[in-house]
């Protein structure tokens, strides 16, 4: 079955956590090409965003990069690690 993520305007997503925005990109990314490429047997009638093919997709996908622009840079595990091992070796 194919991810399905609803369509927000850009104010709703401005005022989300950077937590629920990086959530709600992963879900965009893990939509289907197209629904020729998908295992779904009639198309849906939902108004969810289901395939990155559609004009839906793109716009939401430029919106929530949009407003991940605007905010802070969150270290992912690997910067965390160097940080801490940068931290403790100036400690010694």
């Amino acid at each position: 079955m194919a991810n399905k993520v609803e369509p927000k305007t850009l104010a709703e997503l401005e005022k989300m956590h950077t937590g629920t925005l990086m959530t709600r990109r992963k879900a965009l990314l893990k939509c289907d090409e197209s629904f020729e490429v998908s295992n779904q047997t009639k198309p849906s009638n939902s108004g969810m965003i289901e395939f990155k093919n559609t004009p839906e997709w793109k716009k939401a996908y430029q919106d929530l990069k949009t407003v991940l622009d605007t905010r802070e840079n969150l270290p992912n595990k690997q910067q965390r690690k160097a940080m801490r091992q940068a931290k403790a070796k100036a400690r010694k």
